[in-house]
């Protein structure tokens, strides 16, 4: 998911056109339009990763079952999906836009949400 993310990233920079296809104003507006759709696959990854960790919290979900292992699995690989959308959706605008200088807060706010989903080793509370 990383090289994903960092492919978003770099595409702009190696693709991106000379000029915008739009001007300024619609640009304006997309990017603001497509900004909403980057944090709404943002928070959906925490929601994702909320209801992920409350199931294990509770019982309901036991992590060292095979069917549990699947089931973080899967939606370990659905909130990182959901990071990478984040910079795909920057690399959108910066390409429309023709500016790739645009992509670097989208690629940033899903790198950090990349590492905040990585998985980690288990810790068993003190007693």
């Amino acid at each position: 998911m990383l090289a994903a993310l960092v492919l978003a990233a770099a595409f702009p920079f190696l693709v991106g056109p000379e000029d915008p296809s739009w001007p300024d104003a619609r640009i304006d507006v997309f990017t603001f339009a497509i900004t909403l759709l980057a944090m709404v696959a943002g928070v959906g990854s925490l929601a994702l990763r909320e209801t992920l960790v409350r199931a294990v919290a509770s019982g309901t979900l036991d992590p060292r079952s095979p069917d549990g292992a699947d089931r973080v699995r899967v939606d370990l690989f659905r909130a990182w999906a959901l990071c990478v959308a984040v910079g795909l959706l920057g690399a959108f605008v910066a390409y429309a836009s023709a500016r790739p200088s645009r992509v670097w807060p989208y690629a940033l706010g899903a790198g950090a949400l990349l590492l905040f989903h990585a998985p980690g080793r288990a810790v068993p509370p003190r007693e």
